[in-house]
């Protein structure tokens, strides 16, 4: 019984969890020929990347993330979204 009550509480905490907020990757793609700091910012976490050239990297977001490079520009994202760098620009597209 107490094995079972445990149980029960176990899937409470992740049913709970999945309705809280869902973590998504989003595709961090650099078609420029030249590497990028990206800072990327959420309600939880900042966190500060090097994107190299003609690369591709996925970010795990709960929510919404904002994306920040110097000299370039700043775009939002969520859930399954593609954030690409492209001719010196940043710009946020829906997943084809």
């Amino acid at each position: 019984m107490k094995a079972l009550l445990c149980g029960l509480g176990v899937l409470a905490a992740m049913s709970t969890t999945t309705l809280a907020g869902e973590a998504k990757a989003i595709d961090l793609r650099n078609e420029d020929n030249h590497n990028y700091q990206i800072q990327i910012t959420s309600s939880s976490m900042t966190r500060d990347i090097e994107l190299n050239a003609l690369t591709l990297s996925l970010v795990v977001c709960v929510g919404e993330c904002e994306f920040k490079v110097p000299g370039v520009g700043t775009t939002k994202a969520r859930g399954n979204d593609v954030v690409l760098i492209r001719n010196g620009r940043i710009v946020t597209e829906p997943k084809r």
